[in-house]
């Protein structure tokens, strides 16, 4: 796919999905319902044996419906065969899974290959791809053999495999749980740079409600038995949980997570009056895309009264007070009555 054509992607349907093993007298999903939007990145969370790999396998079908129906787009995925299904599917798991006999390119290249790419337009997928996920220049990478590579090296590639064939779902099931947390940062953002390029319906497994609430647009939380517990916003579910289940998973610090859920650059924009550029020269910098919870971790780890915030190209936009980052929902509030003022043409 080069960039001037547009990326495929489908909503995928879960209906009334269930899952029982054989041998087993309790199922693990339990008449799962989820309508994922095309382009939506979900994550599923929950504690250990709520069905979270179970409900990723059964939509390539690497395990079988007991009952119920997935939907890819507008076809049942038992309409399909399982190899051709695959096919349109990308899947990342949480170790990288590449064959350590083939060079990086050939790697990537393996799904392209067997559904019959020429070579030429193989090879540009590869170069654009190792472009898009950092490994710069192309050439320097595209022979190196796994051995080679550290383990964010390798994800990176495990990544661009799933994506090789332009696949309209993506299947990610733990896939940056083996990482050290410096490296799993970078990948998760620079995941999350091509995933808001590519807009891919991604469904993303996880242990981890932090990555959740960093990584996806929703989050279907699971309880044990595969029976779901909510499925909205991670703003949503951090303000409202439905039931005591939900909120003590969530666990005590719901409202620094909530933080999470808002970037420096957003209050920049909603912040107003109460910004003051270039303001405090001796707070620390912290760059617009960094969440509200990372900016007060910094402006306290430095005995700060605020951060200073920064663009991509190190320009400074404002200066933010702690006050004002510990209050993103007013401030967000103040910015919607704004607007319904302007719509109405109130003074």
């Amino acid at each position: 796919m080069n960039a001037t054509e547009t990326p495929t992607t489908s909503a995928i349907t879960f209906k009334d999905v269930c899952k029982t093993y054989p041998g087993s007298d309790k199922p693990a999903l339990d008449s799962l319902n989820l309508d994922i939007k095309a382009g939506e990145l979900v994550c599923l969370v929950g504690p250990s044996g709520g069905g979270k790999t179970t409900a990723l396998q059964l939509v390539n079908r690497l395990v079988d419906l007991t009952s119920g129906d997935i939907r890819i787009g507008d076809q049942s995925i038992m309409d399909m065969q399982p190899i051709e299904l695959r096919r349109k599917i990308g899947y990342a798991i949480q170790q990288s899974g590449l064959f350590p006999h083939l060079t990086v390119a050939d790697n990537i290249a393996v799904v392209p290959k067997i559904i019959g790419w020429d070579k030429q337009k193989i090879a540009n997928r590869v170069d654009e791809l190792l472009e898009l996920l950092g490994l710069t220049p192309a050439s320097d990478w595209a022979s190196r053999y796994p051995s080679q590579l550290s383990g964010g090296q390798q994800q990176r590639v495990g990544i661009a495999r799933a994506l090789a064939a332009d696949p309209p779902v993506m299947l990610m099931d733990e896939p940056f749980g083996a990482l050290d947390p410096i490296t799993r940062t970078s990948v998760q953002n620079e995941f999350l740079a091509v995933q808001k390029s590519l807009g891919k319906t991604t469904l993303f497994v996880t242990h981890d409600i932090d990555e959740a609430i960093k990584m996806s647009d929703r989050i279907a939380i699971l309880k044990p038995g595969g029976k779901l517990a909510q499925f909205a916003t991670p703003e949503e579910i951090l303000s409202n949980p439905a039931d005591d289940f939900v909120a003590e998973f969530l666990g005590e610090e719901r409202g620094l997570k909530r933080l999470s859920v808002f970037s420096v650059g957003d209050l920049t924009k909603t912040a107003g009056d109460r910004l003051e550029p270039g303001r405090q020269d001796g707070w620390p910098e912290v760059s617009e895309d960094s969440s509200v919870r990372n900016a007060l971790s910094v402006a306290a780890s430095e005995g700060a009264r605020g951060v200073t915030v920064i663009t991509s190209e190190g320009k400074k936009v404002a200066s933010l007070p702690v006050e004002v980052l510990v209050s993103p929902d007013a401030l967000a509030q103040e910015s919607a009555v704004d607007t319904q003022r302007q719509e109405r043409g109130d003074e």
